[in-house]
């Protein structure tokens, strides 16, 4: 009893586990994913499909046995709405009088958004039919017709934008719309199998929003002839 007492009294007992005070106690987990700053981009619903111009505003088109000068007036007008995929219900256009047989280059003037806009027709060719009604005679004409400059339309650039990258943030650093004038410097050769022209427009880039990697990616605003931003798969980079 007594070496049992004696052990007992040399071997103290183990303290309890100690409790974590509150000033020690593990910090809660912190998100990794980056915070990402919108001030910076514009938000907007996703269109469904791709923006389409809507070109119903326009005044109705000249008949055919309209005077030529208002067919090709019209024409030009439409060329310039279609460009730039928003009507513009103060917009004008007129032409000069046509010489037939005799004029072989016109240019016609677009007033769109306040901005002058020309319609150029080169190769003007008349074949008539030596068939008249006293004052006109029947014929074909035939022409090339360009625009030296077309309207850029903010808005519509950054909906094409969201339904390419399925995305609701964007901004292109760029007026509500520009006038931007053509030139062979600022073409290139189209990358994907569509038929046409790229045009570069230079100063302008756009930002979007990755919706996967929540990353924002600028890439240089690139158009088609046709006045869309070209597709993400068309690019040819550089």
């Amino acid at each position: 009893m007594l070496l049992l007492t004696a052990a007992c009294s040399s071997t103290p007992a183990a303290p309890p586990p100690a409790t974590p005070s509150p000033s020690t106690s593990s910090a809660a987990p912190t998100s990794t994913t980056p915070t990402v700053d919108l001030s910076s981009l514009r938000h907007g619903t996703i269109p469904a499909k791709y923006p389409e111009p809507d070109l119903s505003g326009l005044p109705p088109k000249p008949a055919d046995s309209a005077p030529l000068r208002e067919r090709i007036a019209w024409e030009a007008l439409e060329k310039v709405t279609r460009f730039a995929n928003r009507v513009d219900p103060g917009a004008r256009s007129s032409c000069p009088a046509l010489n037939l047989g005799r004029t072989t280059t016109l240019t016609c003037t677009v007033t769109y958004l306040g901005e002058k806009y020309d319609y150029v027709l080169r190769d003007i060719k008349f074949q008539g039919t030596g068939i008249s009604d006293g004052r006109n005679e029947q014929g074909t004409l035939s022409y090339k017709a360009d625009l030296t400059a077309g309207p850029i339309i903010r808005d519509h650039v950054e909906s094409v934008l969201r339904h390419q990258n399925s995305t609701e943030y964007d901004a292109c650093d760029m007026p509500e719309h520009v006038r931007f004038a053509f030139d062979s410097t600022r073409r290139r050769p189209s990358g994907s199998s569509i038929v046409g022209q790229w045009i570069h427009v230079p100063g302008i880039s756009c930002r979007y929003l990755d919706p996967t990697t929540r990353a924002v990616s600028t890439l240089p605003l690139e158009l088609y002839e046709s006045g869309a931003p070209i597709h993400p798969s068309s690019r040819i980079g550089g």
